[in-house]
């Protein structure tokens, strides 16, 4: 009797101590499509002036949201946030990474289109005033040269949204009905594109 008692007390401490606690955790949030960016800004700029990479230059799919960025110029990062201002040179390399909640992430490399420097006489020719706008009317100034010439004049808030857009030909004046903030005003034509930040405070 007491042998099978000490068989029995072996076989219990031989299945307690060789047991295995299996805990079941939930799976991280499976994404029904593989993560992807894609960089859509193709817009000529002028070397060496301030650009908004924003909400409308960019495509990212997939992935498990929300995602977080980082942005590279020349393999340098310049930004982590969903919009960057780079100012760029010809031949720059710009990369974005965009990263998901479950860590996995994707990349775009892209170029820019830059254009040439204007001189500083062609750049004054240009007038995009004033810098801060405290009444109703922003005024744009197009040269003598040019103001046959059917030029684009937008406006972009901080974010890369295109806020406002026209055709002009010649001087123009703007009823500002735009909110307190910062924007960029970017006129362009044929011959030229000039990009003034302005700053409104009613």
């Amino acid at each position: 009797m007491k042998k099978n008692i000490s068989i029995i007390v072996f076989l219990l401490s031989f299945i307690f101590t060789n047991a295995q606690t299996i805990v079941k955790m939930s799976l991280p949030e499976q994404a029904k499509e593989p993560l992807k960016v894609v960089v859509l800004f193709d817009e000529e700029v002028p070397e060496g002036m301030p650009v908004v990479l924003g909400l409308l230059g960019y495509n990212v799919v997939g992935g498990i949201e929300p995602y977080t960025y980082e942005w590279f110029q020349n393999g340098t990062q310049i930004g982590t946030g969903d919009v960057v201002v780079v100012t760029p040179v010809k031949g720059d390399n710009f990369e974005l990474k965009a990263t998901d909640k479950n860590h996995c992430y994707s990349t775009s490399s892209f170029s820019m289109k830059v254009i040439r420097k204007v001189d500083n006489i062609a750049q004054n020719e240009y007038k995009i005033y004033p810098t801060i706008v405290t009444d109703d009317i922003i005024n744009i100034e197009i040269p003598q040269s040019d103001k046959t010439l059917e030029t684009n004049l937008r406006i972009f808030d901080l974010k890369g949204n295109l806020i406002y857009q026209s055709s002009i030909i010649g001087n123009y004046i703007l009823k500002n009905y735009l909110p307190d903030g910062t924007y960029f005003v970017s006129v362009k034509n044929n011959e030229f594109h000039k990009v003034a930040k302005i700053i409104v405070q009613h």
